[in-house]
Parts: C-alpha cells; structure tokens; sequence
C-alpha cells in the first residue's frame, strides 16, 4: 500500500494504492493519525487505484471510521471498484461509511 495526503479547504483527501492488507497495518496507522489531527471535518479515502483489500484491510477502514468519528469529523470512501467494491459490499462496510 501507498498513500498520499492533501488538505484541500474542504476535506483531508487521502489517496490509496496498491493492496491494503494486515501488513499495511503500521501505515494506516499514519493515515489514522492524520485524520484524527487535520483540520478539515470531512475525510475522504480514495480507493480509486486500490486493487486489492482484505479482510484486514476492512478492518482499518472501520478504524478509520472510528477515528474519525471520535474526532467529530465525516469519513467517506470514493473511487470504490471493481475486487475493492465486491468486498466492501460483501462486508456491508457500505452501510457503515458512505461511498460516494
């Protein structure tokens, strides 16, 4: 997994590439960190090249949400396709974070 960062005026905007799997789990870490530090209330994954995601994978996206909830800000997913959207819908993490 790769990731980058931009504040925009709106929202934190976080791109993800590559896979998301359990060994990513001390970089999301970091993306977690900044959500809860930015000063934007809206977040926004774009999973727009993520090709794979696991079990895990889910698992840190619920941290996110999490995270971000606790620090009274909105967390949504974006770009969501292919193998990514099949599992995100088959975890119903769609009823949990919005994608838009």
């Amino acid at each position: 997994m790769e990731y980058r960062t931009e504040n925009r005026d709106d929202r934190l905007l976080v791109w993800i590439s590559g896979v998301i799997t359990f060994d990513d789990h001390e970089p999301f870490r970091r993306i977690v960190d900044e959500i809860a530090a930015c000063t934007p209330e809206l977040v926004e994954l774009s999973l727009t090249t993520t090709k794979m995601i696991d079990s895990a994978g889910i698992g840190m996206l619920l941290l996110a949400k999490d995270k971000a909830d606790k620090s009274g800000k909105a967390l949504v997913l974006s770009g969501v396709t292919g193998h990514v959207a099949k599992v995100v819908e088959l975890s119903k993490v769609d009823q949990l974070i919005k994608i838009v």
